[in-house]
């Protein structure tokens, strides 16, 4: 197979679905690729993503459900958000057109840069509260909130990706009966890891991990392997942020621990409420 088969004929330098003019490969990621190209009847730069086939031909319902939940995150329109365009099908395959955003995943950031300074965690923090806050009120939880969904523009301005993408990955089965997670259990609630229902909290316990990674350049459990990881994940308590980095506020500090409680009644219960109390400190 060549290599333009394997992404779904889509290839740069090349024209897809007779409008786009692919022009490079921005990322790879579990259920597809992302490409740079130019919408030529528009005449404006676009992200364009495809989704792996048989994340759609597994379930003959998995269609439908992501084709509503695409719908509603059409409806998401926030300078936080990186704005979802529109769901397409072309020879068989299935992609996604959303906003281009020039800059960095936060990931990226936090790698070459180690641990954030507290002022730059706080801003952050707070845009990626206001972009879950504008997506719960339309009834999208996000399910997969972590830096790597996540651009920072060269001026600061965060942007958080793929809302209404996450349903499609399955996450909610957490452990398969062979003790195998599926997808990345880091920035996963333990309820959401357990298959339960979950609800706008699961996104509060994530954007905590991201906050805590921020503070200390580490996402709250490390473990050797996934199985010891998810252990940790259920049982045990993270190592609160001020006790790795002595520059963070006792009241941040808290905050986090408090938005990584097992249970998610004790978690703050809104994105609006974890935005506000952030802004109290600062």
């Amino acid at each position: 197979m060549t290599q333009a088969a394997h992404q779904g004929g889509i290839t740069p330098g090349a024209r897809f679905a007779q409008r786009y003019e692919v022009k490079e490969v921005l990322g790879v990621g579990g259920m597809g690729m992302v490409f740079k190209a130019v919408d030529s009847e528009l005449g404006e730069v676009i992200a364009i993503k495809s989704l792996k086939q048989e994340l759609l031909s597994e379930d003959p319902t998995a269609l439908e459900r992501f084709k509503s939940e695409i719908r509603l995150a059409r409806r998401i329109s926030h300078r936080n958000v990186v704005r979802t365009h529109d769901l397409g099908e072309f020879s068989g395959v299935y992609y996604i057109t959303m906003e281009f955003v020039e800059g960095r995943s936060l990931k990226d950031l936090i790698r070459t840069r180690g641990r954030l300074p507290v002022p730059a965690t706080l801003t952050v923090a707070k845009q990626l509260c206001r972009a879950l806050e504008v997506a719960h009120e339309q009834g999208v939880i996000h399910r997969d909130i972590k830096p790597q969904n996540m651009v920072v523009e060269p001026n600061g301005l965060l942007k958080v990706m793929d809302f209404g993408i996450a349903r499609l990955a399955k996450r909610q089965s957490g452990v398969t009966q062979q003790g195998m997670v599926v997808g990345t259990p880091d920035y996963m609630a333990p309820e959401q890891l357990m298959g339960e229902e979950i609800d706008e909290r699961a996104d509060i316990y994530a954007a905590g991990c991201v906050i805590y990674e921020c503070l200390t350049g580490k996402t709250p459990f490390v473990a050797e392997n996934q199985i010891t990881l998810i252990a940790k994940l259920l049982e045990e308590a993270p190592i609160p942020p001020r006790v790795i980095n002595e520059e963070v506020p006792q009241a941040l500090s808290d905050l986090v621990m408090r938005t990584l409680a097992k249970k998610p009644d004790q978690r703050p219960k809104s994105a609006t409420e974890l935005h506000d109390l952030l802004a109290a400190i600062g």
